[in-house]
């Protein structure tokens, strides 16, 4: 959503990477990121990631949110900087 919302077609270019997974709102899922909106923890997007790297039943471990702003997350959320070493080709 945030991607599309950015730049035409920059969300197929996100998808096509192997490691991307993006997980679908259910109702439960709507209303929780809906909740967390209204309590302040950012905007739809940041809040889909949030409640995606959340441990549920449904998932297998932690997820860990590849992303440009580390700081946006409170503590808790594994993140790792899209422009750190390594990540995207860079070295």
């Amino acid at each position: 959503m945030q991607a599309e919302a950015t730049e035409e077609n920059l969300a197929r270019r996100v998808l096509a990477f192997f490691a991307v997974t993006v997980d679908t709102l259910d109702t439960v899922a709507a209303a929780t990121i809906g909740t967390m909106i209204r309590d302040g923890y950012g905007g739809p997007d940041t809040c889909h990631a949030l409640y995606c790297a959340l441990p549920r039943p449904e998932s297998t471990g932690m997820s860990i949110l590849l992303t440009d702003s580390e700081d946006a997350y409170p503590p808790g959320v594994v993140t790792v900087g899209i422009d750190s070493p390594g990540m995207l080709g860079f070295h």
